[in-house]
């Protein structure tokens, strides 16, 4: 677990510059379109993974951190495990986000928990599609990944923003309902975490089998 958390530390540490860009981008979205803030929380944890990753691609790490005495599962390991702080630090921006529109008088609603938390597990599951290909590819493809997973998050923000306002109805299942829902949210639960724990399978598989 030590070896994951140096392992997490060397990803912030490449990512350092990049995090001060999520401070325009707030900016631009506070402006913009404030309302739907709790969308916005999606975008800047897949683009600190996906810079994380391409850093990494980049200065061809993946060579240099198996040479060291760690075994690749735990480089694996701390690659979805750096998910959660970075979900973190997206929370966080977006809940400050949320405090500046209540402060300017934008905002009167309390914070709609559900929609941001369900925005904030989006990402894992993007995530879990996204690392088995960067342990697949490394230097070979990655550029091409990574901007077609940045268009997609763009048009499903873009997407899920429209809908939200043309048809407010279509998202009336987020809100608090009654105990019947109790064991649709247990399956999506289990099926949640089993598909993160088969994306790390993948990757673990690929990437041991790997000759870098």
């Amino acid at each position: 677990m030590r070896n994951s958390i140096y392992l997490i530390r060397k990803d912030f540490f490449l990512v350092r510059k990049f995090l001060l860009l999520l401070i325009p981008y707030y900016i631009i979205m506070g402006f913009t379109n404030i309302d739907a803030y709790a969308v916005f929380a999606l975008l800047p944890a897949m683009l600190i993974l996906l810079n994380a990753c391409a850093m990494d691609v980049l200065d061809n790490n993946q060579r240099f951190q198996i040479s060291l005495p760690v075994p690749r599962h735990q480089l694996v390991l701390a690659k979805y495990l750096s998910l959660i702080p970075y979900a973190i630090i997206s929370l966080i921006c977006t809940l400050l986000l949320y405090l500046a529109g209540v402060f300017s008088g934008q905002i009167s609603e309390p914070v709609a928990w559900r929609e941001l938390l369900l925005t904030i597990a989006t990402f894992p599951v993007l995530a879990s599609f996204y690392l088995p290909l960067y342990f697949w590819l490394g230097q070979k493809g990655m550029q091409i990944v990574n901007f077609a997973f940045i268009m997609l998050i763009m048009l499903n923000i873009t997407a899920t923003s429209h809908l939200a306002k043309r048809f407010p109805a279509l998202l009336d299942w987020i809100h608090p309902q009654t105990s019947s829902h109790i064991l649709l949210w247990a399956i999506g639960g289990v099926a949640y975490i089993f598909l993160l724990y088969c994306s790390y399978l993948i990757s673990l598989r690929i990437f041991v089998k790997k000759d870098i």
